[in-house]
């Protein structure tokens, strides 16, 4: 089941590969499913070592709920998502006094 999803997402960027970066490589020929599925894994490609780091920090102190605490609702539409492209963070929280850090890194190594 893996390997048939892996097909399916290397077919799907062969798709958008092509259709949308073709113009800034002109003279490129996009990759075949087969082709990337054999370049998986990083085969035949020599190691080379990343490294990424995030810090991230937060402090809530001092803060005081009295009486009658509410908190909010958390609804997503069916259509919430419909113009996103990308990448995109979703994060929701009903609670109070919360401290949310969030972090992406996006990491694209092209070798030729």
């Amino acid at each position: 089941m893996a390997r048939f999803i892996n097909r399916m997402l290397m077919a799907a960027l062969v798709s958008v590969a092509s259709a949308s970066w073709a113009g800034d490589w002109p003279d490129a020929e996009p990759m075949s499913a087969d082709q990337l599925e054999a370049a998986s894994g990083r085969q035949g490609i020599p190691l080379q070592w990343q490294l990424n780091e995030s810090e991230q920090n937060a402090l809530v102190s001092g803060n005081v709920l009295s009486g009658p605490v509410k908190t909010g609702d958390n609804r997503i539409s069916d259509q919430a998502f419909g113009n996103m492209s990308g990448i995109a963070t979703v994060i929701q929280n009903t609670g109070n006094q919360v401290v949310i850090q969030d972090s992406t890194q996006i990491n694209i190594l092209i070798n030729h």
